[in-house]
């Protein structure tokens, strides 16, 4: 009878130091397209994902270091870097995802935004210095209505479908299925037209400095496996959506994965398109991106 109680002790210890001893990761990711390349991450249970929306949350988990993971626009974690270099970027997993809408029986092109108001969501961020950069480009002079999110933008367009008003997906497709006729411009085919790149590394990950590499590459596994997974399956990924409580619709799914633009490119890989990017932001406001262009040790090196 001793020696059966002593073996049962000695199991549920073992059993608490396991448990004590297995770690779990926490990141904060922005909804939107960063939410979908995550998807199967978040159904990982080593990590616990926060989804937020706006950028004050990211800003606050950048300075409080409240995450060992940070999922932000890529022009925002390199101007917080420089100022303390608490996370390095690690892949890159947006690739351009902002569109123009409005409701009209007449053409909307980019000629048609001259003297219009538009609702821009996220001053001084990747959405406003990228419709800023190519109607500056254009000679086109427009004024913003600057709102917090792209759940207000969408907002302000339901309430006046005749408004301009600046979106992302998976908000363009919520808005084309409620509004059969909405009219859309991409503002990715417009960058495409004048830099001749086919687009900017939008969002990516970011990595507490002080992990190691093994945690590091082990996230950067899964995350590389979930963004093909919803890439390769979007009809899977769909289902994973309901089942994670995602706030969409399969149909909105389907049709907003393609046009998300989602990818995955090392920091590494990407630092020579991102660095043209960052060149397009040091042109038009420097404090933007902290002054200057990030050095090497922004960038990870497994």
């Amino acid at each position: 009878m001793k020696r059966g109680c002593v073996i049962l002790c000695l199991f549920l210890v073992s059993g608490l130091v396991s448990c004590v001893g297995h770690n779990r990761y926490s990141l904060i990711v922005p909804g939107g397209s960063p939410q979908l390349a995550l998807m199967y991450v978040d159904e990982d249970p080593d990590y616990l994902v926060d989804i937020v929306q706006g950028a004050d949350a990211l800003v606050a988990a950048f300075g409080s270091k409240s995450h060992d993971f940070i999922v932000a626009p890529t022009n925002l974690g390199a101007k917080l870097y420089q100022t303390k270099p608490d996370y390095i970027l690690i892949a890159a997993i947006v690739f351009g995802n902002y569109y123009l809408v409005t409701q009209t029986d007449s053409v909307f092109d980019l000629d048609t935004l001259n003297g219009r108001e538009i609702t821009v969501f996220g001053m001084n961020q990747t959405s406003e210095i990228i419709l800023t950069y190519i109607l500056s480009s254009h000679d086109i002079v427009s004024d913003y209505r600057i709102v917090d999110s792209v759940q207000t933008a969408m907002a302000d367009f339901v309430f006046d479908p005749s408004r301009v008003v600046l979106v992302a997906e998976p908000s363009l497709s919520i808005l084309s299925a409620q509004f059969p006729e909405i009219s859309v411009i991409d503002l990715q085919v417009a960058y495409q037209e004048l830099t001749g790149e086919s687009s900017y590394p939008q969002a990516g990950a970011f990595a507490r400095a002080t992990l190691t590499q093994d945690e590091i590459s082990d996230f950067l596994d899964l995350l590389e496996t979930s963004v093909n997974q919803v890439l390769n399956s979007p009809e899977t990924a769909a289902d994973t959506a309901a089942s994670l409580n995602y706030p969409y619709s399969r149909d909105v799914l389907l049709s907003a994965i393609p046009n998300s633009h989602l990818g995955f490119v090392s920091a590494l890989d990407v630092r020579e398109d991102l660095e043209a990017y960052f060149s397009l932001i040091l042109e038009r406001n420097p404090a933007l991106i902290g002054g200057g262009l990030p050095d090497h040790a922004f960038y990870y090196l497994p």
